[in-house]
């Protein structure tokens, strides 16, 4: 949306292609932007548990040269006169790109973005994952990949990472990209982006000051508050549409269960420490404030940023797969530990200089650049 807007402040005509039309209509700014459905692909997963991002292309279809093409052709269609994509998780997007030789940029946290080796690194290091199986996804997705590339005269990749190379805005920093083996590349950190307006006074207790964010529907929910009461840590936890029961029971306790989004920048100062679930943005935006983490990954992204941050030693984790989680554990250790807090503190002083209007300012810049370039040509 910044970008879009950044664009149409120049004069551009700005359109959203999009996998769910109805994404993001009541987002500030959208009023009056184009709005499409994205070409999608639907068919059966081969893989459950895909070991690379290779394996997750199969997955949509893109090691099937025919299906591909019909894939990459409708993605022409849509993307005929334009002179800028700017796309986040549509690899397909690129590959049309490149065939109409159009500028394209991704933006992403890193997941989607594998190094440009043969083959794509596994995603869970910790497991067994056969550098046959891992070549064999790759393969066969290069090869129909490439088999629409020689269709309209492009040069072939040498692998899927390849397919982004220049073209990338990586919005995380090296200690969270879940590629540790990425090599030197641009880091643009995470940009400002909109929080709630709500300051709850913290609750009272005698424990430490925890701000949180986790879902209704994770397991092991009602344990983990009636973990944070028990201890009187202070807790401001924002749990969208969490059961009113719930609700209730903790109602005067020393957790404040928040209705409506907070201004998390604001309370981030005032807080000890941090409980979530290891999303990208809410876990660098704690480290930026120098809290350690307390992180319940609920999804494989979640889980590989999580191992990150354990390794940096600023936070531990909790896979909410765990029959009996302990957490009190946990939350002592935080606690009582001060070498959590000391990492977390560094990688905010690590980071104290960066200004986290310059990444936008750089993506809005090589996108009007490559509109200009185009309108000349």
């Amino acid at each position: 949306m910044p970008i879009a807007r950044a664009m149409r402040e120049r004069s551009r005509d700005v359109r959203f292609l999009l996998r769910e039309p109805g994404a993001g209509a009541d987002l500030e700014g959208m009023a009056g932007m184009a709005r499409e459905p994205a070409p999608i692909w639907s068919g059966p997963v081969r893989f459950t548990n895909p070991l690379n991002f290779g394996e997750i292309l199969v997955n949509f279809g893109y090691a099937d040269p025919v299906m591909l093409r019909k894939l990459i052709d409708a993605w022409r269609e849509r993307l005929a006169h334009t002179a800028v994509v700017v796309a986040n998780v549509a690899p397909a997007a690129h590959i049309a790109a490149r065939t109409l030789g159009i500028p394209s940029f991704e933006i992403s946290q890193g997941f989607h973005i594998p190094p440009p080796v043969f083959p794509a690194p596994p995603l869970r290091d910790w497991e067994p994952a056969p550098r046959a199986r891992l070549e064999q996804a790759d393969r066969a997705v290069l090869a129909a990949i490439n088999a629409v590339f020689a269709a309209y005269g492009v040069a072939p990749l040498a692998s899927i990472g390849e397919l982004f190379a220049g073209r990338a805005a990586l919005l995380t920093y090296p200690e969270l990209d879940i590629y540790p083996q990425r090599g030197p590349a641009e880091y643009f950190g995470i940009p400002r982006s909109g929080e709630g307006a709500a300051l709850p006074p913290w609750p009272e207790g005698r424990g430490p000051r925890i701000f949180s964010y986790v879902y209704r529907y994770a397991p092991h929910l009602e344990q983990l508050l009636e973990t944070l009461a028990a201890m009187e840590c202070r807790t401001l936890m924002l749990c969208r549409g969490v059961d009113a029961a719930l609700r209730a029971k903790f109602s005067g306790s020393s957790v404040y269960l928040a209705e409506v989004p907070m201004a998390a920048s604001r309370l981030l100062e005032q807080a000890d420490l941090v409980v979530c679930h290891g999303s990208h943005q809410m876990t660098a935006q704690s480290l930026l404030a120098g809290k350690p983490l307390l992180l319940l990954p609920s999804q494989l992204e979640q889980f590989l940023i999580t191992r990150r941050v354990v390794r940096f030693g600023a936070g531990l984790g909790i896979a909410l797969d765990v029959a009996a989680p302990d957490f009190r554990a946990a939350l002592n250790e935080l606690v009582a530990n001060p070498g959590y807090g000391a990492k977390a503190r560094e990688f905010a002083q690590r980071y104290a200089g960066h200004d986290r209007d310059a990444a936008l300012k750089t993506m809005i810049a090589r996108c009007e650049s490559a509109a200009c370039r185009a309108r000349d040509t």
